[in-house]
């Protein structure tokens, strides 16, 4: 009872606080292009490394809403969005290790689906009459969904068997930090990020099972976005 309590004089708060700004709402969507760093060690089998890590950036989007409270030059903007981010990595595996199959070059690919809820606090910097130009940056939250994944082939393009990694190794929830510029121009806002990934996609193997390999990896992501406020 306290803690719904508690969660009641928060929220109202919140909301009186919010009631006395302006507030704006819109509809946005993005592309962005997602670089994912491997970690060089091997969970499930810890006396390996592996040998030349590459990344290469894969382009996804992002669809959502977002809200904007003003407070004369300074806003707050709290977004809501749909994020499907994707990622290569290559690297090759030693022919020591024990989970026979895996040796030698492969390709990692990875499919991310997300809910992701950024809170940027912005700043107009330059004010141009017909159009104004922003600077924004905070943290952003994701939780993964279902159907996100993790794939391996060889260079040859056949798949490595899944019952030797795990496809499906994805931790709840994600932080990155955002840092971009923004402009508005009548309703319409384009903006362009970069986020640096605070916490690891996918760590170790979930089912602790030591014949099973699984992989550290982090996403840096630029992405690209219009959006049109409603009011």
């Amino acid at each position: 009872m306290k803690r719904l309590l508690l969660s009641f004089v928060l929220v109202a708060l919140t909301t009186s606080l919010f009631a006395q700004l302006p507030i704006s709402l819109g509809i946005k969507g993005s592309i962005n292009s997602t670089k994912i760093t491997t970690d060089n060690a091997i969970a499930g089998a810890s006396s390996y490394t592996l040998n030349d890590l590459k990344a290469d950036a894969a382009n996804g989007f992002n669809v959502g809403a977002f809200l904007r409270l003003k407070h004369n030059k300074v806003f707050l903007q709290p977004e809501l969005l749909y994020s499907v981010q994707k990622g290569k990595t290559t690297y090759s595996i030693p022919t020591s290790t024990t989970q026979s199959g895996l040796e030698g070059a492969v390709t990692q690919h990875m499919d991310v689906k997300s809910v992701q809820i950024p809170l940027l606090l912005g700043v107009k910097v330059l004010d141009l009459k017909v159009a104004s130009v922003n600077l924004m940056t905070g943290p952003a939250m994701s939780f993964i969904l279902d159907g996100s994944e993790i794939t391996l082939n060889k260079t040859d393009g056949v798949a490595v068997d899944p019952s030797l990694y795990d496809p499906s190794n994805f931790k709840n929830n994600t932080w990155d930090w955002q840092a971009g510029v923004g402009v508005d121009v009548a309703m319409l806002s384009l903006d362009v990020r970069y986020a640096w990934g605070l916490t690891n996609v996918s760590e170790g193997v979930s089912n602790n099972d030591p014949t099973v390999i699984g992989f550290k990896n982090k996403g840096n992501t630029l992405t690209l976005s219009l959006g049109i406020r409603l009011f």
